[in-house]
């Protein structure tokens, strides 16, 4: 018997085509989807590129516009410096120029920067390289001006304005550098030239000067004009200081031959005879106070000292031994000559009148039975606020170490900015009195120790100065002002001291240019902005 056929029916395979069909279903969603997903990564890799793109570009630009207005504020400057740099030494001025300035200064004027300058004050600057250009311009602004008797000296600000460009770009970068001027004009305190050399020279032996003398300068961190050796051919170094003379004496002298005999007695307090002075070291005194130090005849030592808050000045002759003690913040003296002591309640001036020479001036101590001898060592000597001039007729010899009190020496170069003493020494080269002919001349003593530090403004006319002995290194810290210079092979250093460009109060008691001259005294860099 035969069954009907019945085909065999597997329960999965139903099942099994369903879940096909919903595979494909699922795979093109998830592939749309993932069509999607990488399609936005893309454009949005593509958008950020983009704009990463144009910030590079941008940043690349920003950067060279800073180069461009940078290029313009160095150019501007170095535009400026190069004319500053040839009114670096003092230039003369005809008589009667001097009020001309000043009037034109106090008018806000132009003329005397035109005059130091050389040219008018339309100072522009242009300059491009490959897709870069830059522009500047000068302005310079009147600041101050101080007015003193025969000069004043006047500031003014140098603002460099530069903006640099890009070819084809929309966006330009602007810049600023302030800068400061100091300027002298009229007979100006010859302290506030580094080193003068009076005398003619042709321009071969003035560029050969500095080498064949060994004369090196340390340059200033402030002061953007280098210091250098200033040549005259206006016998700018005056050969008398009757003005000086005149406040330490407390008369009036307006000629050498003013001076007299009889009148000189009766400033010392001697009989008013024709009789001449005696030898010895007088401290001026009237009914107004205390004058100055006047001596009459050579001094074998001159020793500077500091006692506590005493400031020490020796002065040894044949005659015997003088010691003025003079204390300015509690304004007491005490003079003591050899027969007596004298004391006061007021200080003396600071000018110190020699009419003679000084054999040995130098630092010392004072040990403790008030004894003042030389020293060796590198100690102050000059104390802190006191303002020192000494005028010598005859030839001046420095021995040993002169240094201010207050002053601090890093790495060999000193920094006087907690200093505020001052001290200068002038050898005029004529007798006050006879008016005849004396060796007017400073000179570094040969047996002086090798290495010598000398913080003062020295000045002779006459002779020049001079640095005796082998194998020495003369430091100046200050100012040199001389007919001529003797190295005999040895070595000078100067470090300017730019107080004597900024603080009022230590050019009071100073020699001063016979003649009126104009005179770049500073260039300072005050700060850079950028706009």
């Amino acid at each position: 018997m035969k069954f009907p056929f019945i085909p065999k029916t597997l329960l999965w395979e139903p099942k099994g085509d369903r879940k096909r069909k919903e595979k494909k279903g699922i795979m093109t969603i998830i592939s749309v989807f993932l069509f999607l997903i990488f399609t936005t990564l893309g454009l949005s890799m593509l958008f950020l590129s983009q704009i990463y793109f144009k910030l590079s570009v941008y940043k690349k630009n920003s950067t060279l516009l800073a180069y461009a207005s940078e290029n313009g504020i160095k150019h501007g400057f170095d535009n400026l410096l190069d004319l500053l740099s040839l009114s670096a030494s003092p230039s003369l001025l005809s008589p009667g120029e001097t009020d001309e300035l000043l009037i034109n200064t106090r008018n806000k004027g132009s003329e005397i920067l035109e005059r130091l300058l050389g040219t008018n004050l339309l100072l522009q600057n242009f300059q491009s390289w490959e897709n870069m250009s830059w522009k500047s311009v000068t302005n310079f602004y009147l600041e101050d001006i101080e007015e003193e008797k025969n000069f004043f000296h006047v500031s003014y600000k140098a603002l460099i304005l530069s903006e640099g460009t890009i070819k084809n770009f929309k966006q330009t970068k602007e810049s600023s550098l302030e800068s400061l001027m100091g300027i002298f004009a009229g007979n100006i305190p010859l302290s506030s030239i580094p080193l003068l050399i009076d005398k003619k020279l042709e321009p071969g032996q003035k560029e050969k000067y500095a080498n064949k003398n060994k004369i090196k300068f340390h340059a200033s961190k402030m002061n953007r004009i280098p210091p250098q050796i200033s040549f005259s051919e206006g016998a700018l170094i005056p050969k008398e200081a009757n003005s000086l003379m005149g406040r330490a004496l407390k008369i009036k002298i307006f000629r050498p031959q003013d001076l007299t005999i009889p009148l000189l007695r009766a400033v010392l307090g001697l009989e008013e005879t024709i009789e001449p002075v005696p030898d010895g070291v007088y401290l001026i005194e009237d009914n107004t106070g205390l004058g100055g130090i006047f001596v009459q005849g050579d001094l074998e030592e001159m020793v500077l000292a500091i006692d506590g808050d005493f400031q020490i000045v020796s002065f040894l002759s044949k005659q015997g031994c003088w010691v003025l003690r003079f204390n300015p913040s509690r304004s007491k003296t005490i003079f003591s000559t050899p027969e007596e002591t004298h004391f006061h309640d007021l200080i003396p001036l600071g000018i110190i009148i020699v009419n003679g020479e000084i054999c040995s001036l130098g630092g010392g101590t004072m040990d403790y039975i008030g004894q003042v001898a030389l020293e060796e060592e590198e100690i102050p000597s000059l104390l802190g606020g006191v303002n020192l001039t000494i005028i010598s007729s005859d030839k001046i010899t420095l021995s040993s170490h002169l240094i201010q009190q207050g002053v601090k020496w890093i790495d060999g170069v000193p920094y006087v900015k907690h200093s505020d003493s001052q001290l200068a020494a002038y050898s005029t080269g004529k007798d006050f009195l006879g008016n005849t002919q004396r060796e007017g001349k400073i000179s570094i003593d040969r047996n002086s120790p090798e290495k010598l530090i000398i913080q003062a403004s020295l000045t002779a006319p006459d002779k020049g100065f001079s640095i005796e002995g082998k194998n020495k290194t003369v430091h100046i810290l200050g100012s040199l002002q001389a007919s001529d210079y003797f190295s005999n092979g040895n070595t000078l250093e100067i470090t300017f001291d730019e107080r004597f460009t900024l603080e009022k109060n230590l050019t009071q008691n100073v020699i001063k240019t016979a003649k009126p001259v104009l005179y770049l005294s500073s260039f300072k860099l005050l700060v850079w902005k950028e706009l």
